[in-house]
């Protein structure tokens, strides 16, 4: 980098004034990427060295005159990568290394979701017993059925069941889900029909028992007097619980742009902060005795801080509440310290709070979602302030003209919040919906002026067994929004699948938002090139012509328009939605009209001058090997043929789902494996097998 060009960029951040600290969260939010996007874990001697050397520069800038707002930004950058090393290595925990026979578990319940006819729970402290050599993982999420019962919050319980891996995503660029769990402590999964049993009655009177026992009590407690799908949405905006909510009502709140609303968030925090904030202020200043003596304002915030800090705890804790929280508590420290609530800085440190706990928010939609929306909308009414006024200089009414600019603010609120959130939710879930703004002008007013006061006293109520009435009144608010949701969904062309856009595109999108709605000057608008380039992105690449599965049971090829064609059968349900929510469903039947050929043993793809065999038996290889440019056999172990590529079952069970391209140079290839690196959060073994009881390996399966 030119010395004029660092100059340049050094005189223009020096320009920025109270922006210099939220692009220092920038900054670490950068190196927690880098963490992320590093291909392997990396060590602590290079990040130590990187930090050795920006603090030198800095020193050295200091004598010699200069700005050290480089390196200070570059000690930022370092300061977020190592924050994901420190992260990683404090939930690192052993992982199940091989799937198992059913094996007696046990293990101290830590977290229990219900679901209409199932209940996942979380076990921490595992202990296997008939498992062989088999490590033990350090928690375990368990799946069983709901007619057995939910164990209570720290009680001890056994169970018989079989014990899987954490899977790799199905798909190159897919969810990692195995890294989800990872940062959760979680080792393995389970699945089990069999009953637990209780071995050891945990102590109920410790925090997290009681938090966890007043959660469900409150769950059922709506439950009782709401019935329903009102009632399970309406245990999701108090508890968090969103588990009992059927599928059919979330599809409606996705397809409507609603389901941010299912999740304890800034939106409800804000809200119930609102609430309190307003009734303690308003409250107070009509005793004139404290009115006169006390600051009502910093009172309420007091009572506001304290009322959020409850909704969190019977929340579940989760780190999208946990998230909000921290920004409604920064506003609110901001209010009792005397300094502005809202502000860019103010959203700039809870973030930074954020991704000091928790670096991997920062991947998840929920932190990319939620921080770029506010963050957009707090540089839109810095320039634009949409406040109405009801009444005029003289004090006569202006209801018409306020309440236009109410609405029209709330329009123009949701447009942008829109807009900038449209692009992560299409790299996230490979959906727009179209009617969000409309859907959430319908439905904002009914959560924000009756079901989140009605619920808030509802939960006051409560102990005094006065919440009835409330709720029931509350229930019918939460039946409108799901009618808004399904009446939206409903409508043509509710949501457009957008394909799948690069983890570039989704960087350049939030680079783009950032500099728009925190760089001072007229530069910022250059922030709009890398947003309509993540706009782009997913129209202009090509799909994958063929899709493998990692065990072989499912192949798919892509139409004209890069829908895909897929074999039949019914095995592997979750990794065929997954591949029609990332390219979409064709109506053209297996095995297409597209160069594709099928026979009993096995089918030849010819697209672009190349040629792949996908091989079902052996006796494919012979008519094959020698006449395609890849032969993909995800069953079979080759030793020799004649293709010059060959993808078999160690190939499979190493790397995962493999994407296949097809042109004139021949055919390029990416795998699950390529895409994630190698990580402490998915480093799996090459071939997982399954073992019996005793530790032993079952006899070799001979083949086809």
């Amino acid at each position: 980098m030119s010395r004029p060009f660092l100059k340049f960029l050094i005189e223009a951040f020096a320009r920025q004034g109270d922006r210099v600290p939220s692009w220092l969260t920038v900054a670490f939010a950068v190196g927690v990427e880098l963490f992320f996007a590093w291909p392997s874990d990396p060590g602590w001697t290079g990040t130590a060295i990187a930090a050795v050397i920006a603090i030198l520069l800095a020193v050295v800038a200091r004598r010699r005159g200069h700005s050290i707002l480089p390196t200070v930004l570059a000690l930022a950058i370092v300061a977020g990568f190592a924050a994901g090393q420190m992260r990683t290595a404090i939930v690192a925990a052993p992982a199940l290394d091989r799937e198992t026979r059913p094996v007696e578990l046990a293990g101290n319940v830590a977290e229990v979701q219900r679901q209409p006819n199932f209940v996942r729970i979380i076990l921490r402290d595992v202990r296997l017993s008939g498992a062989g050599d088999v490590v033990a993982p350090g928690s375990v999420r368990l799946t069983t059925l709901l007619r057995h019962g939910v164990p209570r919050v720290g009680d001890r319980i056994e169970i018989r069941a079989a014990l899987r891996p954490l899977d790799l995503p199905p798909v190159p660029g897919g969810f990692q889900f195995q890294r989800f769990l990872f940062f959760d402590g979680i080792g393995a999964t389970a699945f089990t029909l069999a009953p637990w049993r209780v071995v050891d009655a945990g102590e109920t009177s410790t925090v997290r028992a009681s938090l966890e026992g007043l959660r469900r009590q409150i769950s059922d407690r709506i439950l009782e007097v709401i019935p329903g799908d009102a009632g399970a949405v309406a245990v999701a905006l108090i508890t968090g619980e969103q588990s009992l909510i059927r599928e059919q009502v979330q599809d409606d709140y996705r397809a409507s742009g609603l389901v941010h609303l299912l999740s304890i968030s800034g939106v409800h925090m804000t809200l119930l902060a609102a609430i309190m904030f307003f009734f303690v202020r308003r409250g107070l200043a009509l005793w004139p005795y404290v009115a006169l003596r006390w600051d009502i304002k910093k009172v309420a915030a007091w009572a506001a801080l304290a009322a959020t800090l409850f909704y969190l705890s019977i929340s579940g804790l989760s780190v999208p509440a946990v998230r909000a929280f921290l920004m409604v508590a920064v506003v609110l420290t901001a209010v009792l310290l005397d300094r502005r609530a809202m502000s860019i800085r103010s959203v700039g440190w809870a973030a930074l709070a954020v991704l000091i706990l928790f670096p991997e928010a920062l991947i998840g939609p929920s932190f990319q979602l939620s921080f770029l929306a506010v963050v957009a909308l707090i540089a839109l009414y810095e320039h634009y302030a949409l406040k109405p006024t009801w009444r005029d200089h003289d004090g006569r009414w202006q209801v018409w003209s306020a309440l236009k600019l109410y609405v029209g603010g709330l329009v123009v609120t949701d447009i942008v919040a829109g807009s900038v959130t449209s692009v992560v939710a299409a790299y996230h879930f490979s959906n727009v919906p179209i009617y969000s703004s409309l859907g959430n002008l319908l439905a904002a007013p009914v959560t924000g002026l009756w079901i989140m006061p009605l619920g808030l006293l509802a939960l006051a109520a409560m102990p005094f067994g006065l919440d009835q009435p409330l709720l029931q009144v509350m229930g019918i608010g939460v039946g409108a929004i799901n009618e808004i949701a399904a009446t939206v969904a409903d409508w043509p062309s509710a949501q457009v699948h957008v394909p799948p856009m690069s983890n570039a595109a989704l960087i350049a999108a939030g680079a783009g938002v950032l500099f728009v709605s925190l760089w001072r000057g007229r530069e910022r608008w250059l922030g709009l090139v890398p947003i309509l380039f993540a706009v782009v992105q997913p129209w202009i690449v090509t799909p994958p012509d063929l899709l493998v599965a990692a065990e072989g049971d499912v192949v798919a090829i892509t139409d004209a328009r890069g829908r895909l064609v897929m074999s039949p059968g019914r095995a592997e349900r979750f990794v065929r939605s997954v591949w029609v929510e990332r390219y979409g469903r064709s109506t053209v039947r297996w095995p297409g009209r597209d160069g594709m050929a099928c026979d009993a043993v096995g089918c030849v793809l010819t697209r672009a001058g190349a040629r792949i065999a996908v091989a079902l038996s052996r006796d494919a290889l012979g008519d094959d090997c020698d006449r395609v440019d890849a032969v993909v056999a995800p069953d079979l172990t080759i030793g020799s043929c004649g293709a010059s590529r060959v993808f078999d079952r160690e190939d499979f069970a190493r790397d995962g789902t493999h994407a296949f391209w097809m042109t004139d140079g021949g055919v390029r290839v990416v795998t699950v494996r390529n895409r994630i690196g190698e990580r402490l959060w998915n480093r799996s073994p090459a071939m997982r097998r399954v073992v019996n009881n005793d530790g032993t390996d079952p006899p070799d399966d001979p083949g086809p």
